[in-house]
């Protein structure tokens, strides 16, 4: 059995962990929330994460590709945030330039092994 801790699966470890935190959402919105409309736009959104998730698991171009630039346009959002936002600076005051440019430069690192490592491109 392979590694699912590796560079070639790493954002599909991510999107494992967020849809996890996906069910327990939709579970907590639910039965303690008492809400009925928001827990199941929660569960589309983690059914389809999920999907995501599983066949970048068992290694399907189309669902890597899928993942890659998903995490490609998350990687300029925060470029461009570096620059233009207003809300994360003020949220995050001093610390949001480090905090930033920390996420940039591992999510860049691992969009270049992914790609390098799933031979995507």
């Amino acid at each position: 059995m392979e590694n699912k801790i590796s560079l070639k699966s790493s954002f599909d470890l991510i999107f494992a962990i967020l849809s996890a935190l996906g069910f327990l959402a939709v579970i907590q919105t639910f039965v303690i929330g008492k809400h009925y409309i928001i827990p199941t736009a929660i569960l589309f959104i983690t059914i389809l994460i999920s999907n995501l998730s599983y066949y970048g698991f068992k290694n399907k171009r189309v669902a890597k590709k899928i993942l890659f630039w998903i995490f490609f346009i998350f990687d300029i959002h925060l470029f461009f945030a570096l620059f233009f936002s207003v809300k994360y600076r003020t949220l995050l005051g001093d610390s949001f330039e480090i905090i930033c440019i920390s996420l940039l430069l591992l999510f860049s690192y691992l969009l270049v092994q992914y790609n390098k490592r799933n031979q995507l491109f």
